[in-house]
């Protein structure tokens, strides 16, 4: 039987108050249980840098497995997790989740939902979170939310023919395995990497994905999202997605654009 090695990815932009109350939720028996807490701040114009670095200097279980990775760029969210993957990736993970740093969830809770499964099913490749299943809570979200979030559920499936109850999920856990091909690379650097990223995981029959309910509350550092401009955005990628796989017969890593890549090369400290 292979050990598991899993890490934690939390990505901060301007979340000096929330992180500390993620980094808290996590017990000193989820602690034990996980190899690395990797923490990417993305140029925060807050105090979430020192924040991170203070938590790091103490003498707790926590700190001795936090590691901070700052960007010297503000590459976006996507490019965050690309390289928080990769970091994964190089450093022989089996296994990472990602949880954000706005604490819009439990961050204690998610983590050991995701162990739990891990723990009784060591062939699931991917555990996606969803906040729209008929189990899950969606706390103080508006109407116009729900629907725009519900209205991409189904322009994802009718483009992709990918059905998923949350297709822009971006709390979810994975072997490193899934992702070794690195086509994350050829993705987003922006808010829309993880309806990209949904769409290439599901794509690829050979995994063994399940989905779980998700507790979700909106953050008090509020949403780094502007929906317009979001909206328009994931639209046009998912029409160009759609073009590709119904009339070009390519799906996948080849319907998404492959330039990012060669262009991306981030600048980074650890």
């Amino acid at each position: 039987m292979i050990s598991k090695k899993i890490g934690i990815f939390i990505p901060c932009y301007n979340v000096e108050k929330s992180v500390q109350k993620v980094l808290d939720s996590f017990t000193p028996e989820t602690i034990a249980k996980i190899d690395t807490i990797v923490a990417i701040n993305n140029c925060s114009t807050d105090g979430t840098l020192k924040s991170l670095q203070t938590r790091q200097q103490q003498n707790t279980p926590l700190a001795k497995k936090l590691v901070v990775i700052r960007n010297s760029e503000n590459y976006g969210l996507g490019g965050s997790q690309k390289i928080a993957y990769q970091y994964f990736i190089n450093q022989g993970f089996t296994h990472f989740m990602t949880i954000h740093g706005d604490n819009q969830t439990d961050g204690n809770v998610i983590a050991n939902k995701f162990l739990d499964i891990l723990e009784k099913d060591a062939s699931v490749d991917v555990i996606m979170s969803s906040r729209f299943m008929a189990s899950a809570s969606v706390q103080h979200y508006n109407r116009l939310r729900t629907f725009g979030n519900q209205f991409f559920i189904f322009l994802t499936y009718v483009l992709t023919g990918l059905r998923m109850s949350d297709a822009g999920a971006g709390v979810f856990c994975s072997k490193t395995s899934a992702l070794k091909d690195g086509t994350f690379w050829n993705l987003t650097n922006s808010f829309q990497f993880n309806p990209q990223l949904n769409i290439l995981l599901h794509e690829n029959k050979s995994l063994k994905i399940v989905t779980i309910p998700l507790e979700w509350r909106d953050s008090n550092e509020g949403s780094n999202i502007q929906a317009l401009s979001y909206s328009i955005e994931l639209t046009k990628i998912l029409f160009r997605y759609g073009i590709k796989k119904y009339l070009k017969r390519k799906s996948g890593p080849k319907a998404f654009e492959t330039s990012v890549h060669v262009k991306f090369e981030p600048k980074y400290d650890i």
